[in-house]
């Protein structure tokens, strides 16, 4: 993989803490939405403040806080919530959220307690994030595979096999997204 592309795509990562670095946060009783919002910010790509939760209790995707206060399962959700957010509308997550767990206002009903849900989801997604370099080198080969007949000075080159890899990258999220979604739209909750 060139050389460029590796660090380019480390320093995004190096950005970005594991997932599971919220679990111990998960442990607490509750929390106070200034330390939820710190959380959140903290393992996810999606910024976030505290109006966007304010908003999702406000919609009925949460619960009211207890005295200020948001439980477990509410941050597990909020987390969930936030990751999601700018792949799916928020109705989309409450669907996906409520095939398992019916209504996100009720835990009495939940398949699974949030805060389990959450930590199986970030394990997986921690998980996979570490293949993230086999499978770039093996994009990076196919672009380079592709553009083999091409003559082009070195710069040209390399600005080409950067874009073709970025947009193969889009295309891939994208493609991930439109298969999510309609298996999403498959289910019956």
């Amino acid at each position: 993989m060139n050389v460029k592309h590796l660090q380019a795509i480390r320093n995004v990562l190096n950005d970005l803490e594991p997932k599971q670095k919220a679990l111990p946060y998960l442990e607490l009783d509750s929390m106070m939405l200034a330390q939820v919002v710190e959380v959140a910010k903290r393992v996810s790509q999606n910024d976030i403040n505290p109006t966007h939760v304010q908003n999702w209790v406000r919609r009925k995707y949460l619960p009211n806080p207890l005295k200020r206060k948001y439980s477990r399962e509410q941050v597990a959700n909020i987390l969930l919530i936030n990751d999601l957010r700018d792949i799916l509308s928020l109705e989309e997550v409450s669907q996906l959220l409520g095939y398992v767990n019916q209504s996100l206002l009720d835990t009495s009903d939940d398949r699974i307690n949030p805060t389990k849900l959450y930590r199986y989801y970030s394990e997986t997604f921690d998980c996979t994030q570490m293949d993230w370099e086999k499978s770039l080198r093996e994009l990076e080969k196919e672009v380079q595979q592709t553009l083999a007949e091409d003559e082009m000075p070195g710069e040209d080159r390399e600005k080409v096999e950067t874009t073709l890899v970025i947009l193969n990258l889009l295309a891939r999220a994208n493609l991930y997204k439109q298969i999510a979604k309609r298996w999403l739209n498959s289910l019956e909750t």
